[in-house]
């Protein structure tokens, strides 16, 4: 069992990796070395809403940002043999209009095995990220609380190991400047008690078949053995064992709602109105707001402005 610090010191490479880890995570099957495997990552939709608690005439207000990012992440395999790698993915905040102190706020870590000279693609959305801004015109003073989305970053490791052997990031900045990351890590581990165990991600080896015992029947007594030819077990019906259906993967129905009234979102960097009547797909639902999808862009209206009760 690692400790905080030691854990951490080993995700950045600060001990060296023995050869008993290497065994550890390759065991006894052949994997796709490091140096043939390569992660690429993309942003492909991000969502962005407004929701005024109150507001006056001459300018002052008391808002919400609520924000999600969804990302696309791309695995390359050119060995010829099979390839497992884990994943460490972090979405990245900071406090509203301000460039730090960085906090990570979602954290999605898996397995992902690519078949020989293969590829394969999968996509993470990361959780709501909400943010308040309060302004008095007459006072000109502006408060600001929580967090925004400023990037995502995420490190490729062999499975079992601490340490990445590459990492990929939405900044550039931010892969070459880490130094915040230890810090942010062990809050984000200590707040939600999610720390890695790394034994858990090695295959385990197939138990050993055991073998037949000897019969002790007497040497005098023969033993008939009766193959069934293959029509034989092809036709024959168990005997007392009621037919059972086989498994079938069901997906959750999509679900609509109707939106009742003007309601204004922004979609990237547009606003956009949507007309009373429109139907929507609801994605997730909060306390007074529900994440819906409108146009293929994800994003978010008061629960007040749609048929949902």
């Amino acid at each position: 069992m690692f400790s905080c610090i030691s854990t951490l010191a080993l995700y950045f490479g600060l001990f060296p990796i023995g050869p008993a880890n290497v065994i550890l995570a390759s065991a006894t099957k052949q994997f796709a070395p490091a140096s043939s495997i390569g992660v690429s990552a993309k942003e492909i939709g991000s969502a962005r809403n407004i929701v005024t608690r109150w507001q006056t005439s001459w300018g002052s207000f008391d808002r919400d940002y609520l924000a999600t990012r969804d990302i696309e992440i791309e695995i390359h395999n050119l060995s010829q043999l099979p390839a497992r790698i884990a994943i460490d993915f972090y979405f990245v905040g900071r406090p509203q209009r301000l460039p730090t102190p960085r906090k990570l706020f979602s954290k999605h870590s898996f397995i992902v095995n690519v078949a020989a000279s293969d590829q394969k693609r999968l996509s993470l959305r990361s959780d709501v990220l909400r943010s308040r801004e309060v302004y008095y015109a007459a006072l000109g003073e502006n408060y600001t609380s929580g967090y925004e989305i400023e990037g995502w970053i995420l490190f490729v490791r062999l499975p079992g190991q601490p340490h990445p052997f590459d990492k990929v990031s939405s900044n550039k900045a931010m892969l070459e400047h880490l130094d915040w990351f230890p810090n942010a890590l062990q809050e984000f581990e200590n707040v939600t008690h999610r720390h890695p165990n790394y034994a858990s991600e090695i295959e385990p080896e197939p138990a050993p078949v055991p073998e037949a015992e000897p019969s002790e029947m007497e040497p005098s007594t023969p033993v008939i053995v009766v193959q069934p030819t293959p029509e034989t077990i092809a036709t024959a019906a168990p005997v007392n064992i009621p037919a059972a259906s086989a498994p079938t993967q069901t997906s959750l129905p999509t679900i609509f709602i109707t939106v009742t009234k003007p309601t204004k979102i922004t979609i990237g960097r547009r606003d956009e109105i949507i007309p009373p009547g429109t139907k929507v797909q609801l994605v997730a639902r909060a306390s007074d707001t529900v994440q819906v999808r409108y146009k293929g862009e994800s994003t978010f209206v008061k629960i007040s402005s749609t048929d949902l009760k």
